[in-house]
This record gives C-alpha cells, structure tokens and sequence, in this order.
C-alpha cells in the first residue's frame, strides 16, 4: 500500500530524485486531484540551513499569484516528515526536452523566454530572486508558456550575502566572482536559457567547477549564424558583465514578443558553443547559402546547354593567338619598318634573297611578266620612297593577375574542451551544489 501524508496525500510514483528532496506524484484523496509531494530527505532534517530554505520555498511559493509560478496545495510539518505538496504540472522540462528533441524553433524560444521573463519580473516585484533559473526548473505548459517548478534557493531580494547552492552552468559572473547577489543573477540565467533553447547545447558546461566559473568572468558565447540578429542582441543585454545593463525583465518579454512572429517557426540542428573573450569584437557570422534542390537542377541544365567556360575561354585564347598573328603580319610587311638596330626587319618584296655586301638588291619582278633578256643598267629611282621612320616598340608586358587572399575566419573563441553534454548530471563537475531537486538539472 502507498504511503500516506497527513492522512489525505497518497504517494504513487516516484518521479524525481535530488540533493534536497525527492519529489512524488501523489493524489490527493479529499479533492480527487493529482499533485506533486516534495519530501525532504530525512538525513537532512538536521541540517538548520537546508531546513529553513525548505521551509522558505514553501513561503515563497505562496506568495507569488503568478500563472508562471507554480502553485503550493499544503505544507507538512510531522516529527517523520518536511513535504511541500504542490500543483502537478503535466509536460516535459525544458531540459528534458532539448535532450530529446533537439533546439525549439526561435519563434517558440521566443514565446516560451518571454512567459519566463514575464514571471521572473513577477518574482522580484514580490521582493524575491529565484536563484537557480535553468531549463530543468522550467516545465513547458501549452505551446508558448512555462512554470518555473522549483524554488529550493529562492531568497528575499534584500539579502546579500551571496547564495550557498546554485547550478555552476547558470551562475551570474558576479556570483562566481564571490560578490553579493542581486536580481540581475536572474537575468543572466535566462539568457542562458535563452541561448540553449535556440542551441540545444549548454554554452559554459565541461571542465572543473573553477574552469566553469572562470569562463562566465572571462567569455560570451560567439552568435550562431541560424540565430537572428535581433534575437542574439537580447541574449547579449542578458549576458552582460554589469548586472545593471541587463535590461529591464518586462522591457525584455514585450521585445521577445515582438520579434516573435517574424521568427522562424522550424528548428535547427543542435549547435555546439563557440566562447569569445568579453572584450574581443564580434566576429562576423558566416553561413555559405547552398540554394534549394531544384534551383541546383536547373544551374545543371543551364550549365549543360552553354559552352563550359573552360571551353570559352580556350576559343578566346585562340581568336587572340590570330590577332596576334595578323598583328605580327601586318607590321612585318609594312615598307620601310626597322628594328632598333636599324637592321630591316620587312621587306617589301614578295620574295626576299640575299645579296653580297655592296650590292644592291634587285627589284622585285611583277607577277606574270616574263623572263628578262640582258638587264640594262642600273640607275638609281628618283621616285622611289626614302625608307620610313623607325616603327616605335609595341612590345607589353602582360601584366600577372593578382588575387587578393582571403582570410581566414576566426572562430571567436576557446570552446569548452571536455563538454560532457548528454551525460548524467551527477557524473559532471558541479552536480554536488546544484540547487535543484530534480534529477538531471
């Protein structure tokens, strides 16, 4: 027989196992309705601090009225048993879905950021910060909005000491760099969320807790080129250094929501993160465009129906050769034209024969005369033409092509160099001060 909290909650399944707590679907016998009962594990209930965070969740939770928050049903306080008995929500986590399904289309990503912002804004306005804002805390309800299921760190807002617990991947670098928490550490958490709903990936898992906590000081995720432009620049405000120039949560939602229609409503493939140093530019995103199937059919039939341009390029080169040719034609058989030297270099003979020194060539016969009988005595032609002047050099240089070399794209940044993305959360660095009492988050 199932157990039984306060002679009206009975536990059936187990449906998560964490640090603090273990977390049972229930039934709630009075109302007939279906619950979540969150026990603390009984080896804890001697530890005054966790104790009192359990006791403050339960407070918390009941004093945010928030669609984004989800509900407390009872508290349980026996000699044997701390529980909080809270609304059941149906669904996946974000978590566990990006493992399943990959990335959600941006325009979903979108929506779903804006509810979470939206509720967060909430959150604080109430004079409280969550603390452990990532995809595991979030439940996706309907088809554009999420609950935020666990609050074990929540804290007053007016606190400042910095929080004990937290998930390493999703600390805020003030908090990593031991400075007090405020609520722009939410903020940043959901531009991380943001980030891994569009990726499917992570950007600051893999290595040890210190390597993990350096990088947020250190590094910003590189903008994938599927990412709209618009949609990374929120990310980036989220991602700030300064915890005051992270933006206003509800500025933040009504952005998300305008740009969420112009959005993609397909996913991509999950994208592996590229890390920048905070300072560094920008570098350019670079996608090549490889045109749709059909287009690519049809450039073939193009190409097939026109000379290759290898082929082009082969006649040009032998209609310059006869240019050429007739160039060297025309300019040799011109009367009178010399070298440099001053030697002839054409005749304007048909036929040209060499004579001895101090002769003087013969003139060229017309064609179809006939043979001549003694020749007469040579008296030199006044009409004849004085040679030319010296034909000038025409001789180029063809000057070599220069291509400019393309430079390599810079990747940005030092991706992380061990990610043990897909592994069981308690196997990576980190899993032992993780906040959260659901597995795998």
């Amino acid at each position: 027989m199932n157990a039984v909290l306060a002679d009206r909650f009975e536990l059936q399944t187990e449906l998560a196992r964490g640090a603090v707590g273990v977390v049972w679907r229930g039934l709630d016998r009075v109302t007939g309705e279906r619950v979540a009962v969150k026990v603390l594990r009984g080896e804890l209930r001697g530890e005054g601090d966790i104790v009192e965070s359990f006791f403050a969740e339960a407070e918390i939770l009941n004093a945010i009225e928030h669609p984004g928050v989800i509900g407390v049903r009872d508290f349980i306080v026996t000699d044997a048993v701390l529980a909080i008995v809270l609304e059941f929500a149906e669904g996946a986590d974000l978590r566990e879905h990006l493992r399943l399904h990959g990335p959600l289309p941006a325009a979903e990503a979108a929506r779903r950021c804006a509810f979470a912002a939206e509720t967060l804004a909430a959150v604080h306005r109430a004079g409280y910060l969550h603390g452990d804002v990532k995809p595991g805390n979030l439940m996706l309800v309907g088809d554009d909005a999420v609950k935020f299921i666990d609050f074990g760190i929540a804290r007053a807002a007016e606190r400042t000491t910095t929080p004990s617990h937290g998930t390493p991947e999703y600390i805020a670098p003030e908090v990593a760099a031991g400075e007090s928490a405020c609520p722009g550490i939410d903020n940043y958490a959901l531009g991380l969320v943001l980030y891994e709903a569009l990726t499917g990936r992570s950007a600051y898992r893999g290595g040890s807790i210190t390597d993990v906590l350096d990088r947020h000081l250190a590094k910003i995720p590189v903008r994938p080129a599927a990412v709209d432009a618009e949609l990374w620049a929120i990310v980036e405000t989220l991602l700030a250094l300064d915890p005051t120039e992270r933006g206003d949560l509800d500025d933040i939602a009504a952005e998300l929501r305008r740009l969420a229609p112009g959005l993609s409503e397909r996913a991509t493939a999950p994208i592996e993160p590229q890390l920048r140093d905070r300072g560094a530019p920008a570098p350019i995103a670079y996608s090549p465009v490889t045109p749709p199937v059909p287009e690519i059919a049809a450039a073939e039939v193009r190409s097939a129906a026109r000379p290759s341009r290898r082929r082009a390029m082969a006649f040009a080169g032998a209609g310059a050769l006869g240019l050429l040719a007739v160039a060297a034609f025309v300019l040799f058989a011109l009367p009178g034209a010399e070298g440099d030297d001053g030697a002839d270099v054409a005749d304007p003979s048909p036929t040209v024969e060499s004579t001895e020194p101090g002769e003087s060539p013969e003139p060229a016969e017309p064609e179809g005369s006939v043979e001549p009988t003694e020749p007469a005595e040579e008296e030199p032609d006044e009409t004849t033409p004085a040679p030319g002047p010296q034909g000038s050099e025409t001789d180029s240089d063809t000057p070599g092509t220069e291509t400019d070399g393309l430079s390599d794209s810079d990747e940005g940044a030092d991706a992380p160099d061990d990610s043990n993305e897909g592994t069981p959360v308690d196997q990576f660095p980190g899993s032992d001060i993780i906040g959260s009492h659901m597995p795998g988050n």
